[in-house]
């Protein structure tokens, strides 16, 4: 009987890490159509963004990058991709100050190290496509790294698998209209975490926006920044230009930015070609000169 007993236990326990086995994340490699065509980049103005999805992360669950980092300077705004609604706005151990965009098709998207709010966030649970929502920071694991927002694509069809759900964002990213400039409006900041250096963490940065956003005058003295630990593995690992970025202000359905940049390029191959033309045409006529003295010196050597 006991033994018996210990058989069951023994498939039992079987069947559990079978079981779990089957639970281990890891990256998707679909990138499923959203629920709608059109879609704002979620950063204002130049920026750069790094293709990391999948990379190991040992701060996070699953151990692996779900989204892309979007390289910008610190405090410009941050859009809402899409028309719809706003949740789970405030602070997360690793994210810092972040939230979720749901848009009205089902698709979710999460923003990370945010440096602080917008009001409307904190007032209304609706937001609109290229509404300011917040502003680019490096709160949470970022502390320690350059200012970037941490930016995830969850589509509608694999909610189901929850945080796992995350997709590559890069090809979304790739083909979503860039704007130039917004008119944003001051910056806020919710309920300070409870944790005494993180509260200090995100005091620090707050102030720092504020003066980056000419709210404050007096700027931030760099010898009271918090020393918060480095996390391992964290997301905000520190240097200072991340390879391979993608330049988000130049990309192919940009509004502004493909006039912009299509014009002045033009202009300048027509004036290279105008150039070259016309120093062509200058050998060819010193050539010609070149060769009628020759024929000159010929024919008076050739005279009595």
């Amino acid at each position: 009987m006991p033994a018996q007993t210990a058989g069951n236990e023994a498939r039992v326990a079987a069947r559990r890490h079978k079981k779990h086995r089957r639970r281990v994340s890891k990256p998707l490699k679909v990138t499923p159509p959203l629920g709608q065509r059109d879609f704002i980049f979620p950063v204002v103005g130049p920026s750069g963004y790094v293709d990391t999805y999948g990379d190991a992360r040992s701060d996070v669950h699953g151990g692996w990058h779900h989204g892309d980092d979007i390289f910008a300077p610190f405090g410009v705004p941050v859009v809402a991709v899409a028309s719809g609604t706003i949740n789970r706005v405030g602070w997360e151990k690793v994210g810092g100050w972040r939230l979720w965009v749901r848009n009205d098709a089902g698709d979710e998207f999460y923003y990370a190290h945010l440096s602080g709010y917008t009001r409307s966030d904190f007032h209304s649970t609706r937001v609109n496509a290229g509404q300011v929502i917040g502003f680019l920071g490096n709160t949470g694991d970022a502390f320690t790294g350059a200012p970037h927002l941490h930016f995830e694509v969850h589509p509608r069809q694999l909610l189901r698998l929850r945080y796992d759900g995350a997709v590559d964002p890069t090809k979304y990213l790739d083909s979503w209209s860039h704007l130039e400039s917004v008119d944003a409006p001051l910056p806020v900041h919710p309920r300070l975490p409870e944790q005494l250096l993180l509260r200090r963490e995100a005091s620090y940065v707050f102030r720092q926006l504020l003066v980056v956003r000419h709210v404050l005058v007096t700027p931030v003295e760099q010898r009271k920044r918090p020393q918060i630990p480095a996390l391992a593995g964290a997301n905000g690992l520190s240097f200072a230009q991340p390879l391979p970025v993608r330049e988000a202000a130049s990309a192919a359905n940009s509004r502004a930015g493909t006039a912009a940049l299509t014009i002045p390029l033009l202009a300048g191959l027509a004036a290279l070609a105008l150039f070259a033309t016309t120093m062509l045409l200058a050998r060819l006529r010193h050539a010609r000169m070149r060769g009628s003295a020759a024929r000159d010196a010929a024919d008076a050597t050739r005279m009595p």
